[in-house]
């Protein structure tokens, strides 16, 4: 068991040939278990009500269900800088350092 963890899934505990995806919410499970079911891939889900909801996927479809849980997990996600404010003046500052490091080396 990994101390910290930058995914939502990892191998199972106990049976190596299951990878387990874990997900906070409810509507973000039922919509990779839907991905899953298009892509026909099998799976098992975890009964519980409560957070974290548990869907396990065999190994030889790891890089499959990856990818999906990926595409599931960047639809939900909130922008890296939501406010259009921050965005353009970090945006503009970096271009004005380009500017200035261009004609540094230009004039020098």
């Amino acid at each position: 068991m990994a101390l910290f963890r930058i995914t939502n899934f990892d191998d199972h505990p106990s049976d190596p040939n299951w990878v387990v995806f874990r997900f906070s919410g409810r509507a973000i499970a039922d919509e990779f278990k839907a991905e899953l079911e298009q892509a026909a891939i099998g799976f098992e889900q975890d009964t519980g009500e409560e957070a974290p909801f548990l869907l396990a996927v065999k190994q030889r479809h790891r890089e499959q269900a990856v990818r999906l849980n990926y595409l599931v997990l960047g639809r939900h996600r909130s922008p890296f800088m939501a406010d259009p404010i921050l965005r353009w003046s970090v945006i503009g500052l970096v271009g004005a350092a380009i500017i200035l490091a261009l004609l540094g080396a230009w004039l020098g």
